[in-house]
């Protein structure tokens, strides 16, 4: 059995949720099972909605073939699972901690029979992979090619993404906003920057945002997270980031030494810090780039900020390594990240320089 045969049975509602008990006898009603994240770091399933306890809970669910592989795979020290409401696994072998609290686990061997068993013959969705993993330590200037391609057309879109459409402009507040819910809470920072305006921030001060965000009925609570004291922290960090970036860029329009904000902000997550580097500053390099020198992409510039930044650690990224490519720095994990979405995950292999070359021989 694989994790993400989990997963799937999970996702198509192929289990008997109406019978589910926690670990602890406890009964547990799914309310909303939650969106599957089959293509990115963090929890496998986000906005999801339980309740057991006789409380509603809002986050995320993770799941697991043995609940200590939660150690094993290190999520006790990253950021991105502080929200995981519920611990899905096929076998409970340890009890698991988030923030000192005991993490309620649903273990699923007992419910796989019957009925219910693990079907036969099933559509199972692939794990991630890459087609061409045998070939590509022999293939490296094809891959090199093809991650300078990749990162360019990722640089690219994902700037004319943030693009302002009225202005033209750089939308630095949202894609500040963006940065702090990283991968996790991404959609619940952009609901709260669209309710709370940037004539906000540099007109009221840090509690008076805060109180806002308490206040706020429309968004936030109801379509994710609950508040907890955790995430009321780096709400507060980031209304202080936003302001203090804001009023340094009404300056000197050039302004890009972000790191400057982190202890202002009081922001001492690694994971955090570097979300930021990489897609506020990365981008705000290059719409300067392409004001100061006029024609310019700033898509160079970019690459080489990016090559300072250390790697990411995600599943992509240790799918690459796997295959025997070691990402060094944020600008080949960026590049190879993009290869694997746009390319490897469609089978687009004709349109892969690495594909390309394969066929060819």
């Amino acid at each position: 059995m694989l994790e993400i045969q989990l997963q799937q049975l999970w996702n198509d509602k192929r289990l008997p949720f109406h019978h589910f008990r926690l670990n602890n006898d406890q009964p547990i009603e799914i309310i909303r099972s939650g969106e599957w994240n089959i293509s990115g770091s963090g929890p496998d399933f986000q906005f999801a909605q339980v309740r057991y306890d006789q409380l509603t809970w809002f986050g995320s669910i993770e799941f697991h073939l043995k609940s200590s592989d939660w150690y094993r795979h290190q999520h006790h020290l990253d950021l991105a699972y502080e929200n995981v409401i519920l611990h899905v696994v096929l076998e409970h072998d340890q009890e698991v901690y988030v923030r000192d609290q005991l993490l309620p686990t649903l273990e699923l061997k007992k419910y796989l029979k019957g009925e219910f068993k693990i079907p036969r013959h099933y559509q199972w969705k692939k794990s991630p992979s890459l087609n061409c993993r045998s070939h590509l330590r022999s293939l490296q200037t094809e891959l090199q090619k093809m991650q300078h391609l990749a990162l360019s057309s990722r640089l690219e879109r994902k700037y004319q993404e943030a693009l302002n459409r009225s202005s033209q402009s750089l939308d630095v507040y949202k894609l500040i906003s963006k940065a702090f819910g990283t991968k996790t809470n991404s959609a619940s920072f952009e609901i709260l920057a669209s309710q709370i305006s940037v004539e906000a921030h540099l007109n009221l001060d840090p509690t008076e945002i805060m109180d806002l965000v308490q206040t706020n009925q429309q968004g936030w609570k109801g379509r994710n997270l609950m508040l907890t004291k955790q995430l009321m922290s780096r709400i507060q960090s980031w209304s202080i980031f936003v302001r203090w970036f804001l009023e340094k860029q009404s300056i000197d329009s050039s302004f890009m030494n972000i790191e400057d904000g982190f202890d202002l902000a009081n922001i001492k997550s690694p994971l955090l810090q570097k979300n930021l580097l990489i897609n506020v500053k990365t981008y705000v390099l290059m719409a300067n780039q392409r004001v100061i020198k006029k024609g310019s992409s700033g898509i160079l510039k970019s690459m080489q900020f990016l090559a300072t930044i250390p790697p990411e650690k995600n599943h992509l990224t240790k799918l690459w390594k796997s295959a025997g490519v070691s990402g060094r720095n944020a600008l080949e994990t960026q590049a190879n990240l993009e290869i694997y979405q746009q390319f490897c995950r469609n089978n687009k292999c004709m349109n892969c320089c690495v594909g390309q070359q394969l066929l060819n021989t």
